[in-house]
């Protein structure tokens, strides 16, 4: 199952019973006393869902990794580049 099936299907299974709700086919004492704050739910759960999007985004940046060992190497096949290319007769400005 894809990601784009999950949340389709999770989208499904809220979206429905919050129209059924929100156009008073299905009513309780529950949805009369509270209908004020379940049709502002959807937009409570798109801002709640930044913020967290927002929060991990900012964890993971600050915890992300340096390797300077791939750094060094990084840097020595660059000039090993430059090096063959020179033999080539590449001209570098720098």
């Amino acid at each position: 199952m894809t990601k784009l099936v999950e949340w389709v299907m999770t989208g499904t299974l809220f979206l429905v019973p919050w129209l059924a709700i929100v156009t008073k086919k299905f009513e309780s004492g529950f949805t009369r006393e509270f209908y004020a704050q379940i049709l502002l739910l959807p937009l409570l759960l798109v801002a709640a869902f930044g913020f967290i999007s927002v929060g991990i985004i900012a964890f993971r940046v600050y915890n992300f990794n340096d390797c300077q060992d791939a750094a060094e190497e990084l840097k020595q096949q660059i000039e090993e580049a430059k090096e063959d290319l020179k033999r080539k007769g590449f001209k570098f400005d720098s």
